[in-house]
């Protein structure tokens, strides 16, 4: 196996520290639905807390995986920069300019996906 890039690691340690928040959010989420909106908030909350600690656990995997140099990472994490992506296009026609930063650093890591050596590093290359 080639060795990690440093780009890889970056990308890691993120995925990591996004995963974390996402697992945490989702975790306050479901405990706090209820608490605050009452029952049908506590529904509705337990649905999107359910959905961001999948999110938060997807991408604790995808940064582990950026470690361990697994295969089905890179495929993953194209999927789900793109993803990403036309979200962020979608929220710059709907939330404004903000979304821009979010544009510009999937752009960035998905170019940096297919760059040969990082392809190299998960075998895809």
């Amino acid at each position: 196996m080639a060795e990690r890039p440093l780009g890889v690691t970056i990308i890691g340690i993120l995925w990591i520290i996004g995963g974390l928040l996402s697992l945490f959010a989702g975790l306050g989420i479901v405990a706090l639905g209820a608490v605050i909106a009452g029952p049908i908030g506590g529904i509705i909350g337990l649905i999107f807390g359910i959905v961001f600690i999948i999110i938060g656990i997807i991408s604790i995997i995808l940064g582990i995986g950026c470690f361990k140099g697994w295969g089905w990472v890179w495929i993953l994490g194209v999927i789900v920069t793109i993803i990403g992506l036309v979200l962020g296009i979608y929220n710059l026609f709907t939330s404004g300019w903000s979304a821009l930063i979010t544009i510009i650093i999937d752009a960035i890591i998905l170019w940096y996906l297919f760059q040969p050596n990082v392809k190299s590093y998960f075998g895809r290359g």
